[in-house]
């Protein structure tokens, strides 16, 4: 739009030329400063336009100074402007998105490192419980061994209650505190066991032999009468020697300490020397003098070891022994030997024998003869 052009009212006559041209001279300057819509010249803006808070309607195109299309360059920059703004909006939203996903994530890690540190904490707890618990059981049970063992697996005292598995008798013993003992029988009385429940219906014999009448008592009692009668009709003795500690060592005769001693001429005497006790104390026998008795004498081994004894034939005549001792400690440890005539053997002589028969034989005779004297009885029943 033109710049408002400023005229002067012509009032009249010829005295307003001079107006007129002036007002002719503000229209020009007033159409020089109008834009032609056919585009002649001068067609050629010099300052803003204000549109005074008013529409530009039905504009075809507003071009800069290059040509281009200003409404379009808007529209594309608004429309990249746009673009543009979603899109950082969008990766605002995936940023928060993912800052909340990595937030859980972070709590979800942080949870699982503590759920980890707890787990590793329980098996580091079970760890120890389960070695303590192993160890214990290995304390208690020592495995299979071949003798009894003075400490456990780990070198420690024993545990009263340990076990293991003996190899030489398949049988599991138990530590009672100060010594093993077996828990089941052993091999040997094992098979004894099956031996005496093989023989049940004859120990239910037996049982009914001790009540009312106690048959077993008399035939233990008689049997003990028949094994002195043997003793005596065979001439043979063995005796258990051992040594014991009483006021020094000495020798001991099934049982009885040191005792003084009575062997029977004629008879045969042998003296167990293989407990252990023994050992180093050899048995032998001296004379009424003083001198080493050996007439008879047969040492068997050595003393303390397995099958060892001392055999001794008590001769019926001669020199006899009188003393049994140590050939390394001494009288001390043993006692006097005492002989006696075999009474039995005398009587079973075949002279005497004979002369009891002969009296039988004459019984009768003895009978009428009854009032002879003694003597003249006497030499009948002899035959005289």
């Amino acid at each position: 739009m033109a710049k408002r052009p400023t005229v002067s009212s012509i009032t009249t006559g010829h005295a307003s030329i001079t107006a007129l041209n002036a007002n002719f001279t503000a229209l020009k300057e007033g159409f020089d400063n109008t834009l032609s819509r056919d585009g002649s010249s001068p067609n050629t803006m010099s300052a803003d336009i204000d549109l005074n808070g008013n529409d530009l309607n039905n504009v075809a195109a507003l071009k800069n100074t290059s040509g281009q299309d200003i409404v379009a360059l808007t529209l594309g920059y608004m429309n990249t402007a746009n673009t543009a703004a979603t899109n950082a909006g969008n990766s605002a939203t995936a940023s928060a998105t993912s800052a909340s996903s990595s937030s859980s994530s972070a709590t979800a890690s942080a949870s699982s490192a503590t759920a980890s540190a707890s787990s590793a904490t329980g098996a580091a707890s079970s760890a120890t419980a389960a070695a303590a618990t192993l160890d214990t059981f290995d304390d208690r049970f020592l495995g299979a061994k071949s003798s009894n063992p003075s400490v456990d697996n780990d070198g420690d005292a024993l545990a009263t209650g340990a076990l293991y598995f003996h190899t030489g008798d398949n049988n599991m013993r138990v530590y009672n505190g100060s010594a093993w003992q077996a828990v089941g029988p052993t091999t040997t009385e094992q098979t004894n066991i099956n031996t005496v429940a093989a023989a049940d219906a004859n120990i239910t014999t037996v049982v009914g032999q001790i009540t009312p009448t106690n048959n077993i008592q008399t035939v233990a009692q008689n049997a003990s009468i028949l094994n002195s009668l043997n003793a005596m009709f065979t001439a043979v003795e063995n005796i258990a020697v051992t040594v014991v500690n009483d006021g020094g060592n000495k020798f001991a005769f099934n049982g009885v300490t040191a005792p003084a001693i009575t062997l029977v001429k004629g008879f045969t005497y042998t003296f167990d020397v293989s407990a252990s006790s023994v050992s180093s104390h050899p048995l032998a026998f001296k004379d009424s003098g003083g001198s080493a008795y050996t007439t008879g004498v047969t040492v068997n081994g050595t003393a303390g070891s397995a099958g060892a004894n001392v055999v001794i034939v008590v001769p019926t005549t001669g020199t006899m022994p009188a003393r049994y001792y140590c050939t390394t400690h001494g009288n001390g440890m043993g006692n006097t030997i005492a002989t006696q005539t075999n009474d039995i053997a005398t009587v079973a002589d075949t002279t005497t024998i004979n002369n009891i028969n002969t009296i039988v034989n004459n019984l009768s005779t003895i009978s009428t003869k009854a009032t002879l004297d003694d003597a003249t009885a006497l030499a009948i029943a002899l035959g005289g």
